[in-house]
């Protein structure tokens, strides 16, 4: 009886459930191989078929497909479902992570010959692997001890150790093929999870068989409902698998250490009390005793979760950050010459909601997933992103936070959501840079104005004229030769005397 791994059973579903035939280069576009990889692993596919009286026919130039009837093709695919021994081959990157899965939840050493043994694999490929987890661990403060005769472990706090579970469970790391994904409704799942043909699988299984993702999200809405708030989306993700981890990792006797300062400030915060009501949740039978520095790690993922909105009293956590988001706001409205933009409130409220869980996230040395990835942005957001890291200066300067780059683009949008909405309400001043004389500043200025009514032409300056004095309230120039912006946020558009369908298009543009 042919087996077949997991790539070729992926394969086989793909073929079973296509109604028309499908290239070699389709089913490689869907399992992130090349189209010579899927032809060599087709090759046990054909054979498997033939087992069961199907075969497999291949036409150049239009696709494969399989000769068999309706009913051929679904109890073929029950068939598939329901078998379990499938011949697993674990790919470098589902290795590393199940190395590190099981390291990290061991609170003893391994021997080498046992991550050989549990993976099937040499020794030469476990120390490979084990070069490529070190450095990725080391970044959460966890130290790869590798001794003869004593084994392999990681060293390090136990907050470290939760920060390292939550981002390899999230899929946080350099490792390729991620095995484990969260989400809502089925909580945190697993690529192999009926699948214990090795043993490295079946001890993850055993691993996280213990985390209880899906309570962990009736705990997380308590949180809000006592808090009287929501997280995004991602935050609630990430804090209900925070949780299962803690629960799983407290109740096996691994408990979390806090400073004493950083307890008795987290103890006078509003958040302690619903911070505690969720331990007692999360331990019923332990509600009597209560490890503080556990409800102080909750408590802590409270203040750090990114909000949807904001929250109410979010400021008194601090009394300092009320001051550094007047001073943001001030500086927003000043580098966009727009003095409304210092009251716009949905801009307070997301400055608000982002730089304190930024804040707190750092202030206790919690990893949380990236909120924005900078790449989503378009790059003609470049006011936006200059303003924005402007922003994130005066953030580290009064906080000694640094934010990171996807928090900047989260800024970045704020930002431009902020500029447009000032944008639908406010007439733009405008000042126009023509050297060509009276006539043709005119002529430019009555287009303008007829088509762009939304425009209040400030003036009109000549080359020579242009400082940064004289338009210092301005927020675009509009320009019939090149010039050179007096300040790094005010831009200038360059267009024909007679304002051309192309000068019409890039005005509309800045516009929006």
């Amino acid at each position: 009886m042919t087996t077949l791994t997991l790539q070729q059973k992926r394969l086989l579903h793909l073929l079973l459930n296509a109604d028309d035939p499908v290239s070699a280069s389709e089913l490689a576009e869907q399992t992130n191989l090349s189209p010579r990889q899927v032809t060599y692993r087709l090759k046990p596919v054909k054979s498997w078929l033939t087992e069961h009286d199907i075969r497999l026919k291949s036409v150049p130039g239009v696709g494969m497909t399989l000769d068999c009837s309706v009913d051929q093709r679904q109890n073929l695919l029950r068939n598939l479902d329901n078998q379990s021994d499938f011949q697993v081959v674990l790919t470098a990157g589902q290795r590393q992570q199940l190395f590190a899965l099981v390291l990290l939840s061991m609170s003893e050493p391994l021997i080498l010959n046992w991550l050989q043994h549990t993976a099937a694999v040499s020794r030469t490929t476990v120390l490979k692997d084990l070069d490529i987890i070190e450095p990725w661990a080391k970044e959460f403060g966890l130290e790869l001890i590798r001794k003869p005769n004593y084994g392999i472990e990681f060293r390090g706090s136990e907050s470290a150790r939760r920060q390292a579970l939550a981002a390899l469970a999230w899929g946080d790391t350099p490792f390729e093929d991620d095995l484990l994904q969260m989400a809502f409704g089925t909580g945190l799942t697993f690529a192999f999870k009926d699948n214990t043909s090795l043993p490295i699988i079946e001890r993850a299984i055993q691993i996280l068989n213990q985390w209880d993702t899906q309570t962990a999200f009736e705990w997380v809405a308590y949180a809000e409902a006592q808090l009287g708030g929501r997280f995004t989306d991602n935050a609630a993700l990430h804090l209900a698998l925070a949780l299962a981890i803690q629960t799983q990792r407290a109740k096996n006797g691994f408990y979390f250490n806090c400073a004493p300062d950083t307890l008795a400030w987290l103890q006078a915060q509003k958040v302690w009390g619903v911070a505690y009501e969720v331990g007692q949740l999360m331990w019923p039978d332990d509600a009597r005793g209560l490890v503080n520095a556990e409800v102080a790690a909750i408590a802590m993922h409270l203040l750090s979760g990114l909000r949807h909105h904001l929250w109410l009293r979010d400021l008194e956590i601090d009394p300092t950050l009320t001051n550094l988001i007047e001073l943001l706001m001030a500086e927003v409205a000043m580098a966009f010459s727009t003095p409304g933009l210092r009251h716009d409130t949905p801009l307070r409220d997301g400055l608000v909601a982002h730089i304190i869980p930024s804040f707190m996230r750092q202030r206790f040395g919690l990893w949380t997933p990236p909120t924005w990835p900078a790449e989503q942005l378009p790059p003609r957001y470049k006011r936006e992103y200059y303003i924005a890291n402007e922003l994130a200066k005066i953030v580290t300067k009064h906080t000694g936070v640094v934010l990171p780059d996807d928090e900047i683009a989260t800024l970045a949008a704020l930002l431009r959501a902020a500029f447009i909405r000032e944008g639908t309400s406010q007439p733009k001043r405008v000042f126009i840079i023509c050297p060509s004389g009276l006539a043709t500043s005119q002529l430019l200025a009555a287009r303008l104005k007829a088509r762009f009514p939304s425009l209040d032409i400030r003036g009109v300056l000549s080359i020579r004229e242009l400082t940064l004095e004289r338009v210092a309230s301005a927020q675009l120039l509009i320009s019939t030769v090149p010039v050179q912006s007096p300040r790094s946020t005010l831009d200038v558009i360059k267009v024909h005397p007679l304002l051309l369908p192309e000068d019409i298009d890039a005005i509309t543009h800045w516009l929006s």
